[in-house]
């Protein structure tokens, strides 16, 4: 119980903290100073103190483009300002922040400008934004469409380009018009209208605006996207099994948070979240369409047409496939060309909903523009209490996160250069150790300057290939899985880093007495002493059937999800196949499974409902056996001594 409440805590930070800032009939860049505001810094006599102003913004756009819904013709969208203690007509840089699905926005500053650098990943980025104004930066951070105060009169429409981002780029519209009354710094003589010196930061859902946005509005002068995704059809059905542990938890995450969901993603959150006693069958691509256009599906029915395009155009992937066959984004833009965009991406490798596969995919696009672009993994993210999962920080080894984003800031932002700025590598996987499911034991990153993919070779390169591997995995209804060995490492100072890669994977239903497609559950493994070790908690689903590509990234091969890991000499590293496992596993409510005992009481006094897996002995989890035949396995082992741009950071 501790432990679940350890992970849900953090997570829930953003969902449940107070409001205690004066409304905005009452505020103006001119009010007193926060209670507890250190003494001033700014460089003038008789300096304005720090403070947050409540605002809002009618935007010409409707509250949803659902016709069902019956859009009113315009929408308000809420947001805050807080400033730094500032002089009268200095300009401070501005950084744009928005919140976690079933979150709200940032409404007081942080006391101090100390960084919270050893706090969870997540709620240590809420942390720092709230102490950007102890730093110098102005910041707006904003109630998205169908959150906070903004879902008075607007539906989430999971960023929608052409809602949501449009929102965003009407508040920078509206921060220029105000920048003399809120000390926002323009600029002037960069051929860009109503120009702004502005950043962005945010994670999970307030990752995803950061992309697009950069893409859309030439403004945006660098990006710090935290634990999001690149294509969200990937995220939710990758290998198009339904990770219904993870999507069922944000289901019950938005409700619990007040969401007002547009009818695609409630209809969704009606078939795979906790309010659906039979959730455990919507396991594949086919039953959820299916389920989806059932005539009692509500809020309405919905088809595969309408859900495939919602989600995909939402996604950085849409935006990189339009750009290469010369295809119009369609959200207004003139150019469907990415610009040069500095980007600092920071991404979980335990993260089970946004792995680190997809991070290196969205920083290779930024980065193909020849932006200066770096990528840091954690032992943070999005962790499933459900598989005992409690985040770690947003650090990678000795590089700290926190510190790295400030300098990050700094330099793109106001042209201040720094150690911190130049100790932050190109490529930095976490490899501390996988303990059954904690953030592991001590901080361990790889520096490298590119992130290595499948086999490697040559200097420093642990050869690691399997041309075909058989499994059979039995109907046990076990979460004990199959292991199949790659390679044996022989020798110290090895470490398995990077993307897992297969040239195809082939499943076929085993005996089963019910009419369903079989499931193949893949991660990466290590037989060390007798024991297997899941890496990193990875795995993929792949439903019945071949594959030779992931089916909403198609190239030419499987990636799986990145992953790190310091090896010992006589570790067998391969592939875990499993018949059941928990993040592919509906979860529960008190209502659907009344004698769970996995009630978690959350701060402030506020519950979170029971919930529990399908897999805590309900008769909901039905037998997957499958036969599976995988070819071309590759693993990515190095040894950082030898290999070239490599160094350990611990």
């Amino acid at each position: 119980m501790n432990k679940l409440m350890r992970v849900l805590v953090p997570g829930l930070m953003v969902l449940l903290s107070a409001c205690d800032n004066k409304d905005s009939a009452s505020t103006d860049p001119g009010d007193p100073a926060v209670p507890g505001t250190p003494p001033p810094v700014a460089g003038c006599t008789n300096p304005l103190p720090a403070g947050a102003f409540d605002r809002s913004l009618v935007v010409n756009s409707p509250s949803d483009s659902d016709a069902s819904t019956n859009p009113t013709p315009t929408s308000t969208i809420y947001f805050t300002v807080l400033l730094p203690e500032r002089c009268p007509g200095a300009g401070y840089p501005l950084v744009l922040h928005s919140h976690g699905y079933g979150g709200k926005r940032l409404r007081s500053l942080a006391a101090t400008g100390s960084l919270p650098t050893s706090d969870p990943h997540f709620p240590s980025i809420d942390a720092l934004t709230q102490a950007l104004p102890r730093h110098g930066y102005a910041v707006i951070s904003v109630d998205q469409r169908g959150h906070g105060e903004s879902a008075a009169n607007t539906k989430a429409r999971i960023v929608d380009p052409a809602l949501e981002i449009q929102d965003l780029r009407r508040i920078l519209d509206w921060a220029y018009d105000n920048a003399a009354a809120f000390n926002f710094q323009t600029e002037t003589g960069t051929g860009i209208d109503r120009d702004l010196k502005v950043g962005t930061i945010g994670y999970s859902y307030g990752g995803g605006y950061q992309m697009t946005l950069a893409a859309l509005d030439p403004r945006i002068d660098t990006i710090v996207p935290n634990g999001t995704w690149n294509n969200l059809l990937y995220s939710l059905l990758p290998g198009d099994g339904v990770k219904l542990g993870f999507d069922g938890l944000l289901c019950l995450l938005g409700a619990t948070g007040g969401v007002e969901n547009t009818p695609i993603v409630a209809a969704l959150c009606n078939q795979v979240g906790v309010q659906n006693l039979f959730a455990s069958t919507v396991r594949t691509r086919d039953d959820l369409v299916a389920a989806l256009g059932r005539p009692l599906t509500r809020p309405r029915t919905i088809d595969e047409a309408e859900v495939n395009p919602f989600f995909y155009s939402h996604s950085t992937r849409y935006f990189e496939t339009q750009q290469a066959v010369g295809q119009p984004w369609g959200f207004g833009e003139t150019s469907a060309t990415l610009r040069r965009v500095p980007a600092l991406f920071l991404q979980g490798n335990r993260d089970v909903l946004f792995n680190l596969t997809e991070a290196k995919r969205n920083a290779d696009y930024f980065a193909a523009t020849g932006a200066d672009v770096r990528l840091l993994s954690t032992e943070g993210g999005h962790m499933n209490p459900l598989a005992n999962q409690i985040e770690g920080t947003a650090n990678c080894g000795t590089v700290i996160g926190l510190d790295s984003i400030l300098a990050w800031y700094d330099h793109w932002l106001k042209g201040v250069d720094s150690a911190a700025f130049d100790g932050i590598p190109k490529v930095c996987i976490s490899v501390a150790d996988t303990v059954a499911g904690q953030p592991g034991g001590t901080p361990a990153g790889l520096a490298l300057d590119a992130m290595p993919v499948g086999s490697q070779t040559g200097a420093g390169g642990v050869p690691a290939r399997l041309e075909i591997a058989t499994v059979n995995v039995g109907a046990v209804l076990s979460s004990a899985p199959t292991f199949v060995p790659v390679t044996t490492i022989a020798g110290s100072g090895r470490v398995l880093a990077g993307v897992p890669r297969m040239s195809s994977i082939s499943v076929g239903g085993g005996p089963n007495v019910l009419p369903r497609a079989a499931i193949a559950l893949v991660g990466v493994g290590i037989r060390r002493n007798g024991s297997l070790i899941l890496v990193d908690d990875q795995v993929t689903s792949f439903v019945e059937g071949l594959h030779t590509f992931n089916r909403s990234h198609q190239n030419s091969i499987i990636e799986l999800p990145a992953i790190g890991e310091q090896l010992q000499d006589g570790d067998e590293v391969g592939l875990l196949f499993y018949e059941q496992q928990v993040q592919y596993a509906a979860i529960l409510s008190a209502t659907s499974a009344p004698n769970l005992t996995n009630v978690v009481n959350v701060a402030l006094g506020t519950s979170l409902p029971a919930f529990g897996s399908a897999l805590d002995g309900s008769l909901l989890s039905a037998p997957n056996p499958y036969d599976a035949v995988a070819t071309g396995i590759e693993l990515p082992i190095l040894i950082p001594a030898e290999y070239p741009g490599a160094s350990l950071r611990r």
